[in-house]
């Protein structure tokens, strides 16, 4: 057994080997990181940000494009609603009436009354450029007048106050040439028995709108248009207007011809641009294979003009 002695010294060991910091605890060794080990875990994580941002943004592309594709499936179903209460009649493009606040009655305002839902008449993926270029207010916004009884009458009633932030449209455009061509005159172009192949028949899809100054990718007029790369005489008189993506020399399909008037398809969905067809299914296609129906190598309207027919302007 231990005499005293030999225990206040077992005790006096213990303590030593365990100092204790001015507040009386014990301390032991620091919990925090060496510089080495900091270095290292925030080379970890820059390393895993890396790997993970570029997945994050594809996703997101993916998740845009997706959201797209689903706005013009929609935008697709009231059109059908339209054109069934208009005896199989699609909407005009667009009118040639006074614009009040920058606006005045398309395709979109037509729409309206029939998809009352703003959201799904912009698209999504517009950059800044194309949020300035591409959009206008909805009619309703702008004007007290119903948006066909403004195209009847030649005017629309200005509404007392613009809201700060009007609802907008945009990105968005519409078979000009062959479904919402009004030059002819008349204020229905398009007809339902006019489409032989559904399924293979552009309605809406996005737009680029045709160049303002003639330089590529500054599209700002006709908006709210999509124009097959070859002309059609179907009503606009303009021939071979819209010649774009094709060269003229040779007549082969060129993704870098530029073009100045035509309103052609916007790759803007992951390089891809997004359509619904007259049947109501949407997809994201290449330009290429858009303007290319029998994929020949020879842009032509296979996809715009209804018929499913290369050769038919």
């Amino acid at each position: 057994m231990p005499t005293q002695s030999a225990a206040t010294s077992l005790t006096a060991t213990t303590l030593t080997a365990r100092p204790t910091n001015s507040h009386g605890f014990h301390c032991g060794r620091s919990a925090g990181f060496t510089l080495i080990e900091l270095l290292v875990v925030i080379s970890i994580i820059a390393l895993l940000v890396g790997i993970l941002l570029p997945a994050l943004g594809a996703a997101r592309r993916s998740a845009l494009s997706i959201k797209s594709v689903s706005n013009l499936r929609q935008v697709g179903i009231g059109m059908a609603s339209y054109n069934t209460e208009r005896m199989g009649f699609y909407p005009i493009h667009s009118s040639a009436i006074p614009s009040i606040a920058g606006s005045k009655p398309r395709w979109a305002d037509y729409l309206f009354e029939y998809l009352n839902n703003v959201e799904v008449y912009r698209s999504p993926n517009l950059d800044e450029r194309e949020i300035v270029e591409l959009t206008k207010p909805f009619w309703h916004e702008v004007s007290s007048t119903n948006a066909e009884a403004a195209v009847r009458t030649g005017a629309g009633v200005p509404l007392p106050v613009l809201p700060n932030d009007p609802a907008v449209h945009g990105g968005y455009g519409y078979n000009f040439q062959y479904l919402g061509n009004a030059r002819a005159g008349v204020m229905f172009n398009g007809h339902e028995s006019d489409i032989i192949v559904p399924t293979n028949t552009v309605v809406i899809g996005d737009t680029a709108g045709s160049a303002k100054n003639g330089e590529p990718g500054d599209g700002g007029a006709a908006a709210y248009a999509l124009d097959p790369p070859l002309g059609s005489a179907r009503g606009s008189g303009k021939g071979s207007y819209y010649e774009g993506g094709t060269d003229e020399n040779t007549g082969t399909y060129d993704p870098d011809f530029e073009y100045a008037l035509r309103s052609a398809p916007a790759e803007r969905n992951n390089g891809q641009a997004g359509v619904v067809f007259a049947d109501g299914h949407g997809s994201n296609l290449n330009r290429e294979q858009i303007d290319d129906y029998n994929q020949d190598g020879l842009a032509d309207n296979g996809y715009w003009n209804g018929l499913g027919n290369p050769n038919q302007r």
